[in-house]
């Protein structure tokens, strides 16, 4: 069993920081065996030249990573157009020359890389044209290099849908994606976020009874396709402990926790347990983690992490 935690970093012009609200012995603490080192695009250094970007995070994570890491892949920059071309070829673009300087370094705690574009259709023709989008064959190319190097890739994409075979997370052959492989053919984990928490307005989830929905589709096309490498991504922030952040609810701090715990609860309602690994979202606020967790000690007998 693992579970991984988004770390949140920034760029502040001259280095890196944390975003977080303590240190990495709170948050191993709190019970996450993996880091995924990662930020926003306006977060991530881009001058253009891939070693250079690679280069000054990879130093940064080197020096204060001192727990296992999976590090961001970026696909944006700051004016959020691609940093590469994404329909080109993967050899001697700027994501195999990013990737490059990793796997060049001699850090023990890498252990691989996130894929940063969380578009559940990143292969579809409509979204490459709009630069949202990238061609399968250059994840998939990208999965051959990483994996080549001794390394694991990791991909937490938005799928707030019921429609979930009509996104890339699975095969698809329609007139927009012809032929399109599944995504998670290339990754080692694939943690679907549901956004049932996150989604304000109308709900793409809307109730309880449609998230064991959403849940009992997720595991009937893994077994379809006997992708056993997905699994849901936990969701919650500031929210739930009174501050402000993106629960569709976040006046109601209450009710937002039981939408956080509801994601524990549905996989013990569909599944009978809690899925053996599971990637985190909670904001950059450790306060959020112990909060759902006391909630779900309580309320469902198991801990959040």
């Amino acid at each position: 069993m693992a579970n991984f935690g988004l770390w949140w970093i920034r760029w502040d012009g001259s280095d890196y920081e944390s975003r977080m609200s303590g240190s990495l012995r709170e948050f191993k603490g709190l019970g996450f065996d993996y880091a995924v080192a990662l930020g926003n695009q306006i977060y991530i250094q881009y001058t253009g030249n891939a070693e250079t970007d690679a280069y000054n995070l990879s130093e940064y994570l080197s020096d204060h990573m001192k727990m296992p890491y999976y590090v961001t892949i970026p696909f944006f920059t700051p004016a959020k157009t691609p940093r590469g071309n994404i329909t080109g070829s993967f050899e001697g673009s700027y994501w195999e020359r990013w990737i490059n300087v990793f796997t060049g370094s001699s850090d023990p705690n890498l252990r691989g890389f996130y894929w940063s574009l969380e578009n559940a259709w990143m292969f579809k023709q409509d979204q490459t044209e709009k630069g949202m989008g990238i061609s399968h064959e250059l994840i998939e190319a990208m999965s051959e290099e990483i994996h080549s190097a001794g390394f694991e890739f990791i991909w937490i994409p938005s799928a707030s849908t019921m429609y979930l075979e009509g996104t890339n997370i699975f095969p698809l052959n329609t007139h927009e994606c012809p032929n399109c492989p599944g995504a998670y053919e290339f990754f080692d984990y694939v943690f679907v976020q549901p956004n049932y928490y996150l989604t304000k307005g109308a709900p793409n989830i809307p109730g309880y009874q449609d998230f064991k929905e959403y849940l009992k589709t997720l595991e009937a096309l893994k077994s379809y396709y006997h992708a056993e490498n997905v699994y849901l991504e936990m969701e919650a922030d500031e929210c739930i402990i009174g501050r402000s952040g993106n629960c569709r609810t976040c006046y109601d701090p209450n009710n937002c926790t039981e939408l956080a715990g509801d994601y524990i609860r549905v996989q013990l309602d569909v599944l009978g347990h809690r899925y053996p690994h599971r990637a985190y979202y909670f904001g950059v606020t450790f306060d959020v983690v112990k909060h759902a967790d006391m909630y779900c000690r309580n309320n469902l007998g198991v801990p959040y992490v």
